[in-house]
């Protein structure tokens, strides 16, 4: 059975806004090509469109605004001035260890200002597997034992009710610094997993259960209880909250209490000269969690990221350096794909199979020895990671060789024994980007599957797991399940595993059409060849950084020709490098994957069409201009195009 080959893209033009477009571009002096792409990013106006090219530290909003903030402060403050011990307590994914090493050094850099060095400053990050994510309430009274009297979490959810009440019994102030929806899913605890009830919803990378907002605080209700337990909640999707922008990252709400405890031990708007450096130098801590966590790179997140990978550019702590080094970053410009795929994934290495303290350690680390011990060891972490991934995602790929059609099925389910639950979330992503398709990865090991899924836009994964465990309301199917549209995990027995993919095999066929399986392709706009220019290049640079909410601009050129000779490169030579000509105008272009679809269209001397993305050509060599020779009109030799797609 031949591995199934993903079909051709569906190409979604974003509807052009030629009046609004033109008066973005006369306001700003910019292409109207550009402006077109601010519209498509949901920049209307020109004021807003001046911000958004022009990002500025001066354009963060008063971090006040957010609930609970500035009485937080005060309260480190008061427990530092006191001597008191503070525990930061983090998630163990990138944005929390990030958030966690700011919050750490903004403590210790508040202890040496105030002169008061018998203060203890400490912090806990849970081991992913055996504790889970978030609070748990062995964990608040063992750091209770240990004398903390403030805890701080970073990025750990907003409702943890219970551990919040053990903490206020024990005597401990917890202070909650979060960005998720209070009572959304979240990671669940292994010691609550046979808990589940059937209401609210966790989720987790291959643990997750459900339970009720009462027991997890959920809602506006919720909120309410917590006021009882908790000291201050600092999070800008509360009900209360008067912050503007919602979708901080967690390491980007610890920035703005950070932030207030500078201006409020400064006592006034300006912070004092230590705390400032201190500030811009954990914009750095910002960047990789704001991106690493995928949150919209716009307003705040855009600018805290557009200043934050200058800091990692120009970083003064060993960690960060060391970092960038084993990620062979040393001396490179670094942007968010740096991020994205070289230095958060070793930061998350050691959560997901090892110890995600590790990172903190590197990070807050002061002498290069040891950041470069650890940045080592990090590396070494994400090799065997990368190693473990590989293995599960090969074998799971053998899997779907050998035991289904999966040219024919909706969805892919596929088990397999003691595969590491650390990981096997990433793969199923992996495979959702090869087929398209919701994938559901389950890994069993003695009577019980752990279980990880992905989706695809239009296929609520929740919800399908949520109607697989109502089918028969007399029969429980799950241990526990959780999640959200995109991402779920559910814990099942062996035996029943069977049966899931009987009802979920049943509801994806009903609700999937064969359309929905099509991959989609946004392209901002069409443009004509002889439009492109390095001026055009210039101003689209100022779009970055790129991430979520403000992807890379995709254009399209119709009636395009592929001439000269296409060369082949990489493995079995799928990738492959060529000149595409639009009438007069020339350009050197390079596709990955699309090495035999490139060939086909040269044979048959046919015009097509290309999505594409614009950037800096790489050099190419004399021989190949000399060579290309009559096919050069109009040839734009600084310039390449990275061809995403070609069609008839």
């Amino acid at each position: 059975m031949a591995m199934l080959e993903v079909a051709d893209k569906k190409w979604i033009f974003s509807p052009l806004s030629i009046n609004l477009q033109n008066e973005i571009a006369r306001s700003l002096r910019i292409s109207p090509i550009v402006s077109q792409v601010l519209i498509n990013r949901g920049v209307t106006d020109a004021e807003e469109a001046k911000v958004f090219l022009r990002p500025q530290l001066s354009f963060l909003r008063d971090p006040s605004l957010l609930p609970d903030i500035e009485k937080s402060a005060n309260r480190i403050i008061e427990a530092i001035t006191n001597g008191e011990k503070i525990t930061v307590y983090g998630d163990y994914d990138v944005d929390g260890i990030s958030a966690t090493a700011l919050m750490v050094e903004c403590l210790e850099v508040l202890v040496q200002l105030n002169g008061s060095p018998k203060s203890e400053i400490d912090y806990y990050i849970p081991d992913r597997l055996e504790e889970g994510y978030g609070l748990n309430t062995e964990a608040v009274e063992m750091l209770s034992r240990s004398g903390t009297k403030v805890i701080i979490t970073v990025d750990c959810g907003s409702n943890s009710f219970t551990e919040a009440e053990v903490a206020k019994k024990n005597g401990v102030d917890l202070i909650v610094t979060d960005h998720h929806e209070p009572g959304c899913a979240e990671y669940s605890r292994p010691h609550i997993l046979h808990k589940s009830n059937g209401n609210g919803k966790v989720i987790g990378e291959g643990q997750l259960t459900k339970l009720t907002e009462h027991q997890f605080g959920g809602g506006i209700e919720g909120q309410k209880q917590h006021s009882e337990h908790v000291f201050g909640m600092v999070n800008p999707k509360l009900s209360t909250s008067l912050y503007p922008f919602r979708e901080l990252a967690g390491v980007g709400v610890a920035f703005m209490l950070a932030w207030t405890i500078g201006k409020s031990f400064s006592k006034s708007e300006k912070v004092v000269s230590e705390f400032k450096e201190f500030l811009m130098n954990a914009m750095g801590y910002v960047a990789l969690g704001t991106i690493a966590d995928v949150v919209p790179l716009k307003r705040e997140n855009r600018i805290l990221a557009k200043y934050g990978l200058s800091s990692l550019q120009y970083a003064k702590q060993p960690g960060i350096n060391a970092l960038k080094e084993v990620a062979g970053l040393k001396g490179k410009n670094i942007d968010s794909s740096h991020v994205g795929f070289c230095l958060g994934p070793r930061i998350n290495a050691a959560g997901r199979i090892g110890n995600a303290k590790m990172g903190v350690e590197m990070l807050t680390a002061r002498s290069e020895k040891k950041a470069q011990e650890i940045a080592l060891y990090l590396d070494n972490e994400n090799k065997k990671r990368r190693k473990i991934q590989n293995d599960i995602l090969a074998s799971a790929k053998r899997k779907i060789l050998d035991e289904m059609d999966a040219e024919s099925v909706k969805v892919l389910i596929i088990t397999g024994d003691n595969w590491h639950p650390g990981v096997i979330g990433v793969v199923a992503s992996r495979l959702v980007g090869e087929y398209y398709k919701p994938v559901i990865i389950i890994s069993t090991e003695n009577d019980i599957g752990h279980g990880s899924a992905r989706s695809i836009p239009g296929f609520h994964l929740y919800d399908a797991l949520e109607e697989c465990e109502m089918a028969f309301p007399d029969k429980k199917l799950f241990i526990s399940y959780g999640g959200h549209s995109q991402a779920a995990g559910l814990r099942i027995l062996k035996r029943d595993i069977p049966e899931f993919k009987r009802r979920f095999y049943d509801i994806a066929s009903e609700c999937l059409r064969s359309e929905d399986l099509i991959p989609t392709l946004h392209v901002d706009l069409e443009i004509e060849l002889a439009s492109i220019s390095r001026s055009i290049l210039h101003e689209l640079s100022r779009l970055s950084p790129h991430g979520e909410g403000n992807p890379v601009p995709v254009f399209a050129a119709r009636g395009v020709r592929i001439v000269g000779r296409i060369r082949r490169f990489g493995i079995e030579g799928k990738h492959v490098n060529f000149y595409v000509r639009q009438e007069n105008t020339t350009f050197r272009a390079v596709a990955f994957g699309l090495g035999e679809r490139c060939e086909i269209f040269q044979k048959g001397d046919m015009d097509c069409s290309i999505a594409f993305t614009l950037r800096e050509a790489y050099q190419a060599k004399e021989k190949d201009f000399q060579e290309f020779g009559s096919h050069n009109g109009s040839f734009r030799e600084k310039l390449e195009l990275e061809v995403m797609d070609i069609s008839p």
